[in-house]
């Protein structure tokens, strides 16, 4: 993988959250053997597992966010993120960072996938 490519990765899962389109998060991590949504829980190991992890996305009113490489090495990447929304359920603001572990294939796809988080209180 080289930056270009890990830039694009990064890009197609903003534009997909921002839009809250589900189908193209199924087709982001199609390829994922191994999705944690936090590094203490049981990895998503199925499609329909992983897209259930983006549910939340959907009450979602995104003021800024963020997704950009840290490091690119061979087929892995470091990733950081940075979310800012309004939840529309309560109008509560949120604060997010955390950052991306993902490892690639030869066809830039997702084959691991974990993430660390913090919400700004």
């Amino acid at each position: 993988m080289n930056k270009d490519q890990v830039v694009v990765w990064c890009n197609e899962l903003k534009e997909a959250w921002i839009a809250k389109n589900y189908n193209e998060v199924k087709k982001i991590f199609s390829a994922t053997k191994y999705y944690f949504e936090d590094p203490f829980s049981a990895p998503g190991t199925t499609i329909e597992e992983i897209r259930s992890y983006w549910d939340e996305i959907e009450f979602q009113d995104i003021n800024e966010l963020v997704i950009q490489p840290l490091v690119i090495e061979n087929m892995r990447s470091v990733l950081h993120w940075y979310l800012s929304y309004r939840d529309t359920r309560d109008a509560t603001e949120h604060e997010m960072d955390g950052t991306y572990y993902v490892e690639f294939n030869e066809n830039a796809e997702c084959l691991l996938f974990k993430q660390w988080w913090v919400n700004k209180l």
